[in-house]
């Protein structure tokens, strides 16, 4: 087995954490892919294997928010109108950045420290694009920052159901548990959420 220095196994081992944190984006994407599955299926008075199965035959994104939408507007009219028009539009770029996050190739970008020692940065960007100051790209950070996004995302789509309709629930839930629930879809979604929010812990992972 070749031997390799230190610089050389720490550069190994920065671009399997690389591709393991653009797993965990798309994976975390998924996730809120399920959330928004089962808020469509409750919007729908359907069950979940029913909704599901509609809402993952439709490819476009678009579509599905638009169907959420509608669905929400027919369930509630006007109540919950705060929540759901920022949901919708909140979700838009979400969708578009896990496209970026999906398409866009690795690169390696190779460069220099202050002492002379030679750099390599993964990053994702644009297809047909090459590296330049002024190129767009999404480091490992941002994928992170894109995963809590989702997480939060799902958490909070995925409650909704449980909290603000009936029979979703086998276990009674208590006037006291759901009201931080109920506060948070009563007002347009902040993101990351304020101090107080039910869903406070990811302002700290954001």
């Amino acid at each position: 087995m070749p031997i390799i220095s230190l610089d050389d196994a720490q550069q190994l081992a920065a671009k399997d954490e690389f591709w393991a944190i653009r797993g965990k984006a798309i994976q975390s994407y998924a996730t809120l892919e399920q959330s928004l599955a089962r808020l469509f299926s409750a919007l729908a008075g359907t069950t979940q294997k029913i909704g599901g199965t509609i809402f993952f035959r439709i490819s476009s994104a678009d579509t599905r928010r638009t169907l959420i939408d509608k669905l929400f507007q027919q369930r509630f009219h006007g109540q919950y109108n705060l929540f759901r028009n920022s949901l919708i539009k909140q979700l838009k770029p979400i969708d578009n950045e896990r496209n970026e996050i999906v398409h866009w190739n690795v690169v390696n970008n190779v460069g220099s420290d202050e002492t002379g020692k030679t750099t390599s940065r993964l990053a994702l960007m644009p297809p047909a694009s090459f590296p330049s100051p002024d190129s767009a790209s999404k480091d490992a950070n941002q994928m992170m920052a894109f995963s809590n996004k989702c997480e939060f995302y799902a958490a909070l789509s995925g409650f909704f159901p449980i909290i603000a309709m009936e029979g979703f629930t086998a276990t009674p839930i208590s006037d006291a548990d759901k009201k931080p629930w109920l506060d948070a879809y009563s007002k347009p979604i902040e993101y990351p959420p304020p101090v107080g929010h039910v869903l406070e812990r990811f302002r700290k992972e954001s």
